[in-house]
């Protein structure tokens, strides 16, 4: 099973945050949702329910045999995929898959549909990074001069 804590960063803090994501995830891979960090709070919008209804209810549900929802948690099943386990929190949303790796994906996409700037942290591999990746032109413009 793969656990996911995916974040909304502020729309203000994401180009301070491009090319900083490591920073991100050491501050990210040890929160946990009973106590607030004030560094969270300041640098994550809250999830709203009701884009996380959209996005998994509408989007994501369309492609699973099985879709439950209550009060925040959602439950999907497919029967050649596997599952995922979504429950939300003020500041992160966490996500279990237990299946195939296209599960990962199909949630990603559906997320990184209602919004760009969801940041997610598997913290039991190391792994992290934007579900959706950020296109700014000054940063493109920067990595071309290094590869000249």
């Amino acid at each position: 099973m793969r656990t996911y804590d995916i974040y909304k960063v502020k729309k203000r803090y994401q180009s301070f945050i491009l090319g900083r994501e490591n920073l991100l995830y050491e501050l990210l891979k040890d929160y946990s949702t009973d106590e607030p960090l004030q560094e969270v709070t300041y640098l994550c919008d809250e999830i709203e329910e009701s884009a996380i209804d959209q996005a998994i209810l509408y989007n994501l549900g369309k492609s699973f045999t099985k879709v439950e929802s209550d009060d925040g948690e959602y439950k999907l099943s497919h029967p050649v995929k596997g599952s995922i386990h979504i429950s939300l929190s003020p500041y992160s949303l966490q996500a279990y898959c237990d299946g195939s790796r296209m599960l990962d994906l199909d949630l990603f996409v559906a997320l990184s549909g209602a919004e760009d700037r969801f940041f997610a942290v598997m913290d039991e591999h190391g792994e992290w990074g934007w579900l959706k990746p950020i296109k700014h032109e000054h940063h493109l413009v920067n990595d071309q001069k290094i590869f000249f």
